[in-house]
């Protein structure tokens, strides 16, 4: 089951691939490569367990039904093609030989060209050449005949590229007529009939024609991973010799990407695109590639590959200890730089530290008296508030009781002119000087709220919840909050404070320590708490 859902899970990343839009940047084609790098083992993993299938197959199939072996050996052969030589090798040539058996001539040709292109992808070129030349085309069915010829032009287009001088021309021509077969007897909407069509262009230096056909390939046709990647090469070195270097990574990704999706070793994208990286002086990823490229050469075992690696790999090696000693050395000069700063700021920083210090003290002087200035001006504003209250009310009072006074005094004045007595004695007796005492209390209580809003509330935190004033009037203090709303206002004098509510010292005294002993703070800090209680 796991391997079923790893299957899908690789088929579907690689169909994902294949058929997006190239609206993808060349960075995230990047990311895209580094995520299936990561992800090849897993995919090797996967292969071996399909290859196994095949196996296991040929296993139990009957000795005595040859085709039916043949086929298994050719679709064998056919797994291991692009991923281990010597595994690819020995099935074709098994199924050479069960061809033989059964004297059936197209098989034979076909394993035979199987076979040569297991030795081409090797770089056995002597090899591939003979053994094409042992088979007859004709005797295989059309598409059949078309994958003989293009093994064909490959070989004679590989030996075109590795063999410079006197025979490239001749070899080069060979390959274009095996094309031309191609196109002669190919189905043209096919990928082989296309693809031969772009490798003879790319081949012969037509370049924009090359493009052109691949880009068909690409953006046109539904291809699997593996001729996806094929496609995606051959369009990439084509950009390469326009100087169209941003394109042509982007698409020699997108080949190693497919490359590693159809789990091909035998593969060209990763050494070219460690070209162009190495030439851009991309080193770290230049060597990463070729790294990649030198461990599926091996993997496969081609020959050709890592002679071909082998050019290129150690000028990359070389430029990447070349930065790495450059950036040694540029390391130690900053580090003798770093060590000289660290002194001269250690130095300063020590000099810093002490006017700081002496910084921090003036500061904390400076913010003390500041704190002593704000607590000041706090008081003074409200000394300022309470004198402009209670003077205000000092004025009306005063002014009412003037009032009051003068009225009286002009009515008994008028009744001893008249000797009415008994009216003068009504009059004084009027005057009721508990109520005029109820009369300033309420005054008082009015004009304290006013400037302390919130004094009971607070007054209250100050005891337990059994212990808490509840008034029934909101605007009149009873006689506890009275004292300490004349202690609020700096009364704190037990005399002065008897005098204004008529009370006897002792009174007083006895209240305060009542109330102190129920609080729950102590009592030496009650009155302080008191003073806390801020005005509006």
């Amino acid at each position: 089951m796991l391997r079923i859902l790893i299957l899908s899970f690789l088929i579907c990343l690689g169909n994902t691939t294949i058929s997006e839009a190239q609206n993808d940047t060349l960075a995230q084609q990047f990311e895209k490569t580094n995520r299936y790098l990561h992800l090849k083992d897993s995919i090797i993993r996967q292969k071996k367990l399909d290859i196994n299938v095949f196996r296991d197959s040929l296993k139990i199939a009957n000795p005595k039904n040859k085709k039916e072996e043949f086929r298994l050996l050719l679709q064998l052969s056919k797994q291991y093609e692009y991923f281990v030589y010597d595994s690819a090798f020995q099935y074709a040539n098994r199924a050479i030989n069960i061809a033989y058996q059964l004297k059936d001539e197209e098989k034979i040709a076909e394993a035979k060209t199987r076979l040569s292109l297991i030795l081409l992808l090797k770089g056995l070129y002597k090899e591939t050449i003979d053994s094409l030349q042992s088979i007859n085309p004709y005797v295989l069915q059309a598409k059949k005949r078309v994958e003989f010829y293009s093994v064909a032009y490959r070989a004679y287009y590989d030996l075109s590229n590795s063999r410079w001088g006197y025979f490239a021309p001749k070899y080069l021509k060979i390959g274009n007529s095996y094309v031309r077969k191609i196109e002669e007897e190919g189905d043209p909407d096919s990928f082989d009939y296309l693809l031969a069509r772009a490798l003879k262009s790319l081949n012969n230096l037509e370049n924009d024609k090359a493009i052109n056909l691949y880009k068909e390939l690409v953006y046109h046709h539904n291809l699997n991973p593996h001729q996806a990647a094929i496609s995606n090469c051959g369009l990439g070195i084509a950009y390469i010799r326009l100087h169209e270097k941003e394109k042509a990574k982007y698409h020699l990704l997108k080949a190693a990407v497919g490359d590693i999706q159809s789990v091909t070793m035998e593969t060209l994208a990763a050494k070219v695109l460690a070209e162009v990286l190495f030439h851009e002086g991309d080193l770290e990823k230049a060597n990463k590639f070729i790294a990649e490229a030198q461990k599926d050469a091996g993997y496969y075992g081609s020959n050709a590959r890592r002679l071909e690696i082998s050019y290129i790999k150690p000028d990359i090696e070389a430029a990447v200890l070349k930065k790495v000693v450059k950036e040694k050395d540029l390391v130690l000069s900053v580090s003798i730089i770093v060590s000289l700063l660290t002194l001269i700021i250690v130095a300063f920083a020590i000099i810093i530290y002490r006017q700081l210090r002496e910084l921090r003290k003036a500061r904390k002087v400076i913010m003390e008296s500041n704190r002593s200035l704000r607590q000041v001006n706090d008081q003074l504003r409200e000394v300022s508030k309470i004198k402009e209250e209670y003077v205000g009310y000092y004025f009306n009072f005063s002014s009412q009781f003037i009032e009051r006074m003068d009225a009286m005094r002009k009515a008994i004045s008028r009744q001893l002119l008249t000797k009415q007595y008994d009216t003068i004695e009504h009059e004084l007796r009027q005057y009721n000087a508990k109520k005029e005492r109820q009369n300033l209390f309420q005054d008082f209580d009015r004009i304290f709220l006013k400037l302390f809003p919130d004094f009971v509330n607070r007054y209250n935190l100050l005891f337990e919840d059994k212990d808490r004033i509840q008034l029934k009037d909101s605007n009149c203090l009873n006689t506890d909050l009275r004292i300490f709303a004349l202690i609020r206002l700096g009364i704190i004098d037990n005399e002065k404070i008897a005098s204004i509510l008529n009370f006897s010292v002792n009174t007083i005294y006895t209240y305060k320590t009542k109330i102190k002993n129920r609080s729950l703070v102590p009592n030496e800090d009650f009155d302080s708490k008191i003073m806390e209680i801020k005005s509006v």
